[in-house]
């Protein structure tokens, strides 16, 4: 593709010359849109795609509306946006179903699926492939959308760790493939036999796993693209670690690594396969070298992601010539004591990044909204003005933003983590501070010291390390408290749900140790206050839906603004 005079292509959106000029600046754009989509460039296509949307809005141009409402969810997702993704791809399910156009609806669903899977909720994604499978199953003949709804269940199954399931959805995928399809995606041709390589693999079927590691490798033949290849030669290394085969897999892998170093969108994928491949041959040191690469290699993206994504929303501005930063936050601080404050710009992209932060530790994405909630309640009942708590709560909702920069395969993993791998997770408050790094809106900056400090302990023991008792921010010491609350009664990651008494009788165990005991107690009695109004009784072991209600109880007004 040649490089396109973007500007020019915005001018036209924004101002055609006339309905066929629109038109025409519209279908180019969706060209555009899908070939920098295809060089991993999709933060300068988002921009066009937005534009693109709204020229066709203004027309009442029903069809090409529908084709970028799902070109920008397929660009936010690539971002890692997935919340702003999974807002259009709703926007398009509820007009398919409008029209009651089935083969629209199916494939909003199985991108949907996508995006969640992308969030790290595997669950929810299979869920979706199945609502797209139940649309287009009573079609007769291939099916696009069967087809890829059907591979990507498979995935799903694989690490939901249903192993046969993975199998059986991966072969009715194959009974799908046609010639066409392999040649309009033959990198989802390949991951379709990667899924049926692993599942078959982890069920103990080597001979059906070798047939489609050779399945895969003509593919990779056929259609030598880089990006293709290096997913062949992970496919491959996987199999051979399977096998006993570590050291051929680690001799792969070395190539494959300096191929996907020039390729950073399959990066991510080659290392996570160099770790398992250094420790089956039980190099230890050297699993651990690379996990934290791998670490690393996510934690910036995320960063960079999240700071890509501010820029889109015209948060942030270049280095050059950007005012100081101690400087403006003091006058900031002073302006913000005469006059009531705005949010910041583009503070709902933020939330958005929070939320598909969340969704990887807790399928219902609104850890950080209750959180809110709570924080908002705690500091209105700790004596901090009515303004101020209600931004506190605001605030809140970003505290696990950092959470992006985790391997998802960490925070999936089952049973306890060992130091090196808890260590990786608690670099998330760093990585979420480094998002928050460059504004200087008062909201903002308390936020960061939310995010840095909300694991930091009354006694020490916390991270960061060394920062104890009130030189832990307030902000910090109130939203550790309503993190923790609702981590325990929502059973946010792999914790067990307990009821709001036994999980307020853990606050009081931990007061003076991991919390405020200030606070603790102040929250200890606000709980117990609202659930008696609300003719709750914490003896009698409530649940999940009675938390429910008490955190929408909480998210009232009541007079703050």
């Amino acid at each position: 593709m040649t490089e396109v005079p973007t500007e020019e292509l915005l001018r036209r959106l924004r101002a055609p010359r006339d309905e066929q000029d629109a038109a025409a600046a519209i279908d180019e754009t969706l060209q555009v849109c899908k070939a920098l989509h295809t060089r991993a460039r999709s933060s300068e296509a988002i921009p066009l795609a937005l534009a693109a949307l709204e020229c066709s809005e203004r027309r009442a141009d029903a069809l090409r509306m529908r084709n970028f409402l799902m070109v920008c969810g397929v660009l936010y997702a690539d971002m890692g946006d997935v919340v702003a993704a999974i807002g259009y791809y709703l926007r398009g399910l509820r007009d398919a179903a409008a029209a009651e156009d089935r083969i629209n609806m199916a494939r909003y669903w199985n991108n949907l699926g996508i995006a969640l899977a992308i969030g790290g909720s595997f669950a929810l994604a299979a869920r979706c492939y199945e609502r797209c499978i139940a649309l287009v199953e009573p079609m007769e003949g291939p099916n696009y959308s069967r087809y890829s709804a059907l591979g990507n269940l498979s995935d799903a199954c694989y690490q939901l760790h249903r192993y046969a399931e993975g199998v059986l959805h991966g072969e009715r995928a194959l009974r799908e493939t046609t010639p066409e399809f392999l040649r309009q995606d033959p990198y989802a041709a390949l991951l379709l036999r990667r899924n049926l390589v692993r599942a078959n693999l982890s069920q103990g079927r080597i001979d059906e796993a070798a047939a489609h590691l050779a399945a895969a490798l003509e593919i990779a033949q056929r259609y030598p693209t880089p990006r293709v290849q290096i997913a062949a030669d992970i496919v491959r290394a996987s199999f051979e670690l399977a096998t006993g085969h570590a050291d051929v897999a680690l001799t792969r892998l070395d190539h494959t690594l300096t191929s996907s170093r020039e390729l950073p969108a399959t990066l991510r994928d080659t290392l996570a396969c160099v770790v398992r491949a250094e420790e089956s041959a039980g190099n230890a040191a050297r699993a651990l070298m690379r996990l934290e690469e791998l670490s690393d290699h996510i934690y910036h993206l995320a960063i960079d992601r999240a700071h890509e994504h501010l820029e889109l929303a015209g948060l942030r501005e270049g280095s050059a010539g950007a005012p100081d930063v101690a400087a403006e936050q003091d006058r900031a601080r002073l302006e913000a004591k005469l006059t009531p404050r705005e949010p910041p710009e583009a503070w709902n992209t933020l939330r958005r990044l929070a939320m598909g932060a969340v969704m990887r530790i807790d399928d219902s994405a609104w850890h950080g909204k209750r959180v809110g909630a709570l924080t908002k309640a705690l500091a209105a009942a700790s004596g901090v003005p009515p303004l101020n708590a209600l931004e506190m709560g605001l605030a809140a909702e970003l505290h696990d933003i950092g959470m992006l920069s985790v391997p998802e395969a960490i925070l999936a993993k089952r049973g306890e983590l060992n130091d090196a791998e808890r260590s990786l997770v608690e670099r998330h408050v760093e990585a979420g501070a480094e998002m928050l790094r460059d504004d200087v809106h008062p909201m903002i900056f308390m936020a960061r010291e939310m995010v840095r400090y909300h694991h930091a302990h009354w006694d020490g023991a916390g991270y960061p390390s060394r920062v104890n008792g009130t030189f832990i921010p307030l902000a910090a010491r109130i939203c550790s408290i309503a993190d923790a609350y609702d981590s325990m009664v929502s059973g946010v990651g792999h914790a067990p749900r307990r009821d709001m008494g036994g999980a307020l009788a853990e606050l009081k165990r931990q007061s003076g140790r991991q919390f405020d005991p200030g606070l603790v107690s102040c929250f200890d009695a606000l709980i117990r206050s609202e659930t008696a109004e609300l003719g709750m009784d914490l003896d009698t072991g409530p649940g999940f839906e009675d938390f429910q209600a008490l955190v929408s109880a909480l998210r009232e007004d009541r007079g703050f603004v």
